[in-house]
């Protein structure tokens, strides 16, 4: 007889609540919770429809290891033991900076495995930590820091209040919001509008989410000259609250001196927003009682990410919205991790890299991967371990780059649900728990600092058992510490527990020592919430906390800069913006006919992880979506073939027109590409094209401030295929 239970879904950071029937330890039915304090019956059809992935005929179910171009299963102690010594070997014989981990995005909703690869590696010595928040969020992290003195201290709009809400790059009704918690985001918009406040979207397609409110078209990766322009007008009008600025900022000086230069004139010849158009945004945003700028990955992607999301934050910050009501909020999770983060060398202590650079919250550029495995240097990445992500499709590749530095790895684990591309190439494949077979409080809640406009937490306990050639994360590193001799948390006791506990989850003696139960007890009573079991008997759904009224960061000790003030003009940031900017423009103005290319987000696929799902891929392929001026222009319709080249690489994909698209400009799907993974059969089945071949990687595709691969924007040349 089926169970049900209550949890949550992992995929995005809408963590949206999920009411799952349970059968002989398999799913029958995934519905959205209708009392969830938040998501409130919500949720889209990635979460509903993850049965096709949980019981895939393709999953892992045992640890693989590659013999030649053959797979064999062998043991858990045979795997550990055999990927230890090489670990060992290649340290030996080359340092601790050889050893280096890539963490996908699936692997940062996982809690517990963050807190225990980052034990491991800060017990080898290694720094060495890529990931995908280089391909799409690490530039936000570096204004936090330089800004408010922590990597994770995270602002995000207060989207129950706010009257004017300004939104750049994003399409929150398809993909969620970026780094802040925010299910039903279309409905909450509406909501925005029938209180008599705007929300107005940004962006050079008309996205889903514009559905309500209102859509204004931009040249791709010219964000930064609008928002200059913006911050400019702002001041100019005499917007700017003096006061609240005085007591707890500093250097709006230097800020005013960096934008004086930008009117709205100035960025309407390479934006395509009109300057009277900006001047009207800047009068609302003012006269609104509380407005909120935000942005996301579309900006996030572009040539100048961090200068973007610096003006963007100067702007709600001088304009007096940052911790107040209606605009952009502090947020407090299950205990202050933008402060504890401050002590950690994995993710504050910057490896010296051979380059100038920067290390971003514990991540290095991952467009220099490649790199970091070609070059001759003895610190080179010689050995690699993949957890939950298939970089060759989710990362800059051109020609297919990063395959081949794969190919020169001495030692490459996949830590995976499936044997993807990356697994193919890989000496051994792990296999790993979904989120159905693991219990949690959701990342974005409490990792971030409580991103989330209506305060909540709530605990689910696994609902599935794993397969039993399964292991979780971090029994897997603790197992990989133990083989290596090595302690973790710089804590004998605590090392020693977990390294039982591993020993002992085969055993029927596991329950005396549960690690990632008790672990995610700790964090709930620290943030002084019930313990877990209370919260999964009498909160199932979730647990509302006080709502964050604002004026609570400014002036108080969670401003983590020397002074304690919010620094508007950090130094790095505006003699970068006064170096490039300009160059930038003039760049734009020369390549103002040329055709522009951006990602787009699908509301059935979450980045490569849902590839493989009959229930959610029914297409075989992604396209490339054209204005349709710029279809004529070519002379293509839909369905014909076109050749899309940029500097650093070629496709054909086929084509189609849609009035969603800006002129110049052109949209492909990313993620796709599975022609080639006979180990994800209906991915493979469905393969579509791979739009990061486009993309450059190397030195001169990165952006210097925060490592971010330039992604969005990329200059491209289109003809119907066929044509000389």
């Amino acid at each position: 007889m089926a169970e049900t239970h209550y949890t949550f879904c992992r995929i995005c950071e809408a963590t949206c609540g999920l009411q799952v029937e349970v059968e002989d330890n398999r799913v029958v039915d995934i519905q959205p919770d209708p009392d969830h304090v938040v998501s409130q019956g919500f949720a889209c059809v990635k979460g509903t429809r993850y049965a096709s992935l949980q019981h895939s005929p393709d999953r892992i179910t045992q640890p693989l290891k590659r013999i030649g171009e053959r797979w064999i299963e062998i043991g858990w102690d045979q795997a550990i033991s055999e990927i230890a010594a090489k670990i060992r070997q290649q340290i030996d014989r080359h340092g601790p900076q050889t050893l280096g981990h890539f963490a996908g995005s699936a692997a940062g909703a996982n809690v517990l495995s963050p807190l225990f690869r980052g034990a491991l590696f800060k017990a080898l010595g290694s720094q060495r930590m890529y990931g995908t928040g280089t391909c799409d969020t690490m530039n936000k992290f570096r204004v936090n820091e330089d800004m408010y003195g922590s990597p994770m201290r995270l602002a995000y709009p207060d989207v129950n209040k706010t009257d004017f809400m300004l939104i750049l790059g994003a399409n929150p009704a398809v993909s969620g919001n970026t780094l802040y918690h925010l299910p039903r985001a279309k409905q909450r918009f509406k909501e925005i509008v029938a209180r008599g406040g705007r929300v107005v979207f940004l962006n050079p397609r008309r996205v889903e989410s514009a559905q309500v409110g209102e859509h204004l078209f931009i040249r791709p990766d010219t964000d930064l000259f609008f928002l200059a322009a913006f911050c400019n007008e702002l001041i100019r009008g005499g917007q700017v609250q003096h006061e609240r600025v005085e007591r707890h900022m500093t250097h709006l000086d230097a800020l005013e001196r960096a934008v004086a230069d930008w009117t709205p004139e100035r960025q309407e010849a390479v934006t395509g927003i009109s300057a009277e158009t900006l001047r009207e945004l800047v009068r609302a945003h003012g006269a609104a009682d509380g407005a909120a700028l935000n942005m996301a990955t579309g900006v996030n992607q572009g040539r100048s990410g961090t200068l973007c999301f610096w003006l963007l934050e100067c702007i709600n910050a001088i304009s007096g919205n940052l911790d107040s009501a209606g605009g952009t909020l502090m947020g407090k999770g299950l205990f202050d991790m933008a402060k504890e983060v401050l002590s950690d060398p994995q993710i504050m202590l910057s490896y010296d890299r051979y380059d100038d650079l920067p290390t971003v919250a514990g991540q290095q550029p991952v467009g220099m991967l490649a790199d970091d495995i070609l070059c001759k240097r003895e610190d080179r990445v010689t050995a690699l371990i993949v957890e939950a992500s298939n970089p060759f499709l989710a990362c800059s590749n051109p020609g297919g780059r990063l395959e081949e530095a794969f190919e020169k790895l001495e030692l490459l684990v996949s830590i995976d649900l499936f044997r993807n591309e990356v697994g193919n190439l890989a000496h051994y494949i792990l296999p790993a728990t979904t989120w159905l077979e693991r219990p949690e409080v959701p990342y974005a809640l409490q990792s971030f600092a409580g991103c989330t406009p209506t305060p909540y937490m709530i605990y689910a306990d696994a609902i599935l058992e794993p397969p039993p050639g399964v292991r979780h994360e971090w029994w897997m590193f603790t197992r990989l510490a133990s083989a290596l001799g090595v302690r973790l948390f710089d804590h004998r006791l605590g090392s020693a527990v977990a390294k039982l506990a591993a020993r002992l989850a085969d055993s029927s003696l596991r329950r005396l020592f549960p690690v990632k139960e008790l672990l995610l007890d700790g964090m709930l009573k620290k943030g002084g919430l019930p313990g877990r079991k209370e919260m999964a008997r009498k909160h199932p759904h979730g647990l509302l906390l006080p709502e964050n009224e604002g004026e609570n960061f400014l002036g108080t000790e969670r401003v983590l800069t020397k002074d304690g003030k919010v620094d508007l003009a950090p130094v790095d940031f505006v003699a970068t913006f006064g170096k490039v900017a300009d160059a930038l423009y003039r760049e734009e103005l020369a390549n103002a006919d040329r055709i522009k290319l951006i990602g787009k987000r699908e509301m059935r696929r979450m980045n490569t992880s849902s590839a493989n799902s009959e229930q959610l891929v029914k297409e075989t392929t992604n396209y490339l979506y054209v204005s349709p001026e710029d279809a004529a222009r070519i002379g293509a319709g839909n369905g014909d073939t076109v050749e899309v080249a940029s500097a650093h690489g070629k496709i054909r994909i086929p084509l189609r027109v849609s009035d969603e698209m800006m002129p110049r400009t052109v949209a492909i799907p990313q993620c796709w590409g599975h022609a080639r993974a006979d180990g994800l059969r209906h991915a493979q089945r469905h393969p579509g094209v791979n739009s990061n071949l486009l993309a450059g990687d190397g030195y001169d595709n990165i952006e210097r401030l925060s490592g971010m691969s330039h992604l969005s924007g990329i200059l491209v040349e289109l003809r119907r295929a066929g044509e000389a």
